[in-house]
């Protein structure tokens, strides 16, 4: 028998580690897993069910309340999708710029590093302040806290680039825009999506710290409305949409990412 007619059982795609069923089962069931210890928990322990509801009870209002939760949840993530997207579009051109400029570096990296040492949530008071209940305010803040993680990877990324392969590239006859698109960019998006995923999760962080303060729709406001009628498993059923937001929301980045760098795929 010749040695390429053995089949080696990882080649086969149901147990590739890079296909999605492998990717994403075990999440999957450590959260299935999770729910169901949960569930069981609280009927063994005897938790009272007004101060912590098994998940059979809250999961039971995605279909009563599926209009009130589905409109807060859209309401959320537009404000989370519009502030990740205006903080992106200003970070990574910022941070192109300032990796390329040594003398911007000097003068604005202080600058950066006193902004990002100030606590994001407290200033969510002052948006609503400056900028009135609605939109404004939470699209600010959450673009705020999205914006830092985003700028400082986009700058580490373009940073770590080796000065040589510019070299080689323009002893090759390529352009700036050339050498550019195909080194120095794509050696920088690895680093840059891993700024945007720490992004993603700050971002929602930030909607939902900006409805709590201040805002008469979304999952956190559809929360404080629960709380004032003692509604603790609606609280649980919007607590657990906001999470599902957020997966979401990273599943679709993670998804991007390995569509714009294809030889990532497999790692």
């Amino acid at each position: 028998m010749l040695a390429t007619d053995v089949k080696s059982p990882t080649m086969s795609p149901q147990f590739h580690l890079s296909s999605p069923l492998a990717r994403f089962m075990p999440p999957v069931l450590v959260v299935i897993g999770s729910l169901i210890l949960w569930e069981f928990g609280s009927e063994w322990f005897e938790l009272p069910k007004y101060l912590l509801p098994a998940p059979s009870e809250f999961m039971n209002r995605f279909v009563t309340d599926r209009g009130v939760l589905a409109y807060n949840f859209s309401a959320t993530a537009y404000v989370v999708i519009l502030g990740f997207a205006i903080a992106t579009a200003i970070a990574i051109p910022l941070g192109l710029a300032i990796a390329s400029y040594p003398s911007l570096n000097h003068n604005l990296f202080p600058l950066i590093v006193f902004f990002e040492t100030i606590p994001k949530t407290i200033t969510a008071p002052l948006f609503v302040v400056w900028l009135g209940f609605g939109l404004s305010p939470r699209i600010a803040l959450t673009a705020v806290m999205t914006f830092f993680p985003i700028l400082l990877n986009s700058i580490a990324g373009f940073s770590a680039i080796n000065p040589r392969l510019n070299y080689i590239t323009r002893s090759m006859g390529a352009t700036p825009w050339q050498s550019f698109r195909f080194v120095r960019f794509p050696s920088a998006m690895p680093i840059i999506f891993a700024g945007m995923k720490m992004g993603m999760v700050y971002a929602v962080t930030g909607c939902v710290t900006a409805e709590f303060v201040g805002a008469n729709e979304g999952l956190a406001a559809l929360i404080l409305q629960a709380a004032d009628y003692m509604d603790v498993q609606l609280m649980f059923a919007a607590i657990f949409a906001t999470a599902m937001l957020g997966m979401l929301l990273t599943g679709i980045l993670l998804g991007v990412e390995r569509w714009l760098m294809p030889w990532r795929r497999d790692l």
